[in-house]
């Protein structure tokens, strides 16, 4: 490789790398809540009972099975799309709502889940689903960027 072009790999190299650079981000563990059912990867049997420990809060947790959660700051309803019907009555979304869209607001430490999509593509393949649990505060509102994430399996009868 020539002098010259050693010089231009550098100078590229130079403008490049701080482009990749990663300044501002902070990254920490987050303690705030453990998992306890399911474990990680487990393969488990509906209906699903999902726990978790969390440090005492005044607030709300949400958790969200096969989807994303809601944007941190933000408020329940906006997961609800500016044309469903939901809109339009006294209480939106309402926990009817928010469990046919597979999500779950409690106060305590777990919830039920009676029903969860089959998402196999062959009856070979495993039923994988994922969940995120986010905290919220009093008022339904989305507490901090933190997420606490469980991936499981279904077990499924060969039908």
């Amino acid at each position: 490789m020539s002098g010259l072009r050693r010089v231009a790999l550098v100078l590229l190299l130079a403008l490049v790398t701080p482009a990749c650079a990663v300044n501002g981000l902070s990254f920490f563990q987050d303690y705030q809540l453990d998992i306890i059912q399911p474990d990680e990867n487990a393969e488990v049997s509906l209906p699903l009972t999902v726990r978790w420990e969390a440090d005492k809060r005044d607030g709300y947790f949400a958790v969200f099975l096969d989807r994303s959660p809601l944007r941190p700051g933000k408020p329940l309803l906006s997961l609800v799309p500016s044309d469903d019907p939901c809109l339009k009555q006294e209480v939106c979304p309402d926990s009817a709502w928010l469990a046919e869209h597979n999500v779950y607001v409690t106060d305590k430490n777990e919830i039920a889940v009676e029903l969860l999509v089959d998402k196999r593509e062959n009856n070979r393949s495993k039923d994988r689903h994922d969940m995120t649990i986010v905290l919220l505060d009093p008022t339904g509102r989305r507490v901090g960027e933190t997420v606490f994430y469980r991936e499981f399996i279904v077990e499924r009868g060969d039908a």
